[in-house]
């Protein structure tokens, strides 16, 4: 009875673990990806500036971005989890209007570094779902160019340095595509942005 029984649970265990060892015996444990998203944290902090000055009537206008652009590395220790690395980043432009004449023009850049752990849910031979965690420091410079009242360019320029904690929290992934190549989207908070696409290569 004993025999029997051990016999059925070494059967059940060879089932149960077939999938983990599959993945981890095919050698995929790097993985690279570069995504780009939307409403980064950065973006919200531009915003949050721009309300004092509009206090006073100044208005914002002709805004450009590009970003945020993420870069992202991870060694998967097991199935489950992988832990690495995510580097940002993102650039806007606007000028600045009182009275319908324009008295500045502001560049903002943002660099970021994080390093993250990625919690792979569900792995299957085609698709994913996952969660990821970053914490990190950006580095963000600020360049502004003032102008006169007549709208004419006076060379004032201000330039601000500063280092700033900063995060991602990716509350839910879906990845498709082969075991090596996929495309994904993201949904969440932080400095990649509320929502963000890409494509993984995994090796």
């Amino acid at each position: 009875m004993k025999i029997k029984f051990l016999l059925a649970a070494l059967v059940i265990s060879t089932f149960v673990c077939m999938p983990a060892q599959a993945e981890d015996e095919d050698g995929n444990r790097h993985e690279i990806a570069v995504s780009y998203g939307v409403k980064p944290n950065s973006a919200w902090f531009d915003v949050l500036t721009d309300i004092i000055p509009a206090l006073f009537g100044e208005t914002h206008e002709n805004y450009k971005c590009v970003g945020p652009i993420g870069l992202e590395y991870y060694y998967h220790t097991s199935p489950l989890i992988g832990v690495g690395a995510v580097a940002v980043f993102s650039t806007n432009q606007e000028d600045g209007f009182y009275e319908k004449i324009q008295n500045s023009h502001i560049n903002r850049t943002y660099f970021t570094f994080m390093p993250s752990v990625k919690f792979n849910w569900l792995r299957k031979d085609h698709w994913g779902l996952y969660s990821k965690v970053a914490a990190g420091v950006t580095y963000a410079k600020f360049n502004e160019k003032y102008y006169d009242e007549l709208g004419k360019n006076i060379d004032d320029k201000a330039t601000a340095n500063d280092i700033v904690f900063n995060f991602q929290a990716t509350a839910i992934g879906i990845e498709a595509g082969s075991r090596q190549v996929r495309a994904f989207t993201e949904f969440g908070i932080g400095e990649q942005g509320i929502a963000l696409a890409g494509v993984r290569y995994k090796f």
